[in-house]
């Protein structure tokens, strides 16, 4: 039976005619330079491991960014910006909520930065490596990368970052403690991302030839330690709750850094 038309609630007011508190109009800008940061950022690493990106990997960064940028504790709302707060939400995020640096690692990398040399130094403990076995019964070798994604802290938030040589890793290979340094060019405002991805080869069944897996348990990218930096030192914030935009500036292959 079709409704009076006098009854039930009211349309809702569009246009022009819906009007959006202030608040709400001051957290659309906040929201918007977010939606904006992290699509360039996302770009970025769908650039360093675009198999292992998956639906919701945009949406996840997107919403650890916002975390981090709510915790500004410098402007006002409606004005909101990266790294005048806790950047902490945005350690531990990886592209698949599925798998981890601890499906490969017992323990993460260790980070340094040396406030001197502005030097982001990163240290692997090889002895923390879990059983090939235990990974893939047919496991032949681990490519193992580390990233440092330097964001900085100008009105453009301008992007770059630096990546490590592939170390290849094997089984029958001797478990020494390995490292990478990464000298930045200009670090005094920023936010460091330190990335490590992971990508695995596998044995073919007949023994004859080994293959780089796209098996989305056998690779793994994740952000496992954020570095503020201000006026060239290590800042650390209580954590706590709460457009013409340049392209990222990406190395080429000869400018990627060697293990220690």
């Amino acid at each position: 039976m079709r409704k009076p038309s006098g009854s039930g609630k009211k349309e809702r007011k569009r246009g022009d005619a819906y009007d959006l508190s202030e608040n709400s109009k001051l957290a659309g800008f906040d929201f918007t330079y977010n939606s904006n940061l992290a699509s360039r950022l996302y770009q970025v690493l769908k650039s360093i491991l675009k198999v292992a990106c998956v639906r919701s990997t945009y949406t996840r960064l997107q919403n650890s960014l916002y975390e981090a940028v709510r915790n500004d504790r410098v402007h006002e709302l409606g004005s909101l910006r990266f790294g005048y707060g806790s950047v902490l939400p945005l350690k531990g995020f990886r592209y698949s909520k599925r798998v981890s640096w601890n499906n490969f690692f017992i323990n993460h990398p260790m980070v340094h930065f040396d406030e001197m040399k502005q030097q982001v130094k990163v240290q692997l403990q090889l002895t923390g490596i879990r059983k090939f076995e235990s990974i893939h019964q047919r496991l032949a070798k681990i490519d193992l990368k580390i990233y440092s994604l330097v964001i900085q802290l100008d009105d453009q938030n301008t992007l770059s970052h630096y990546a490590s040589k592939t170390l290849e890793l094997r089984a029958e290979d001797r478990k020494v403690n390995r490292g990478v340094t990464f000298t930045l060019e200009d670090c005094k405002d920023a936010v460091v991302l330190c990335l490590a991805t992971v990508r695995c080869w596998l044995t073919s069944p007949d023994g004859s030839s080994e293959f780089m897996s796209n098996g989305s348990t056998l690779m793994a990218g994740e952000i496992f330690d954020v570095l503020l930096i201000r006026g060239g030192k290590h800042t650390i914030f209580p954590e706590e709750k709460s457009d013409n935009l340049p392209p990222p500036i990406l190395p080429d292959d000869d400018d990627e850094i060697d293990w220690d």
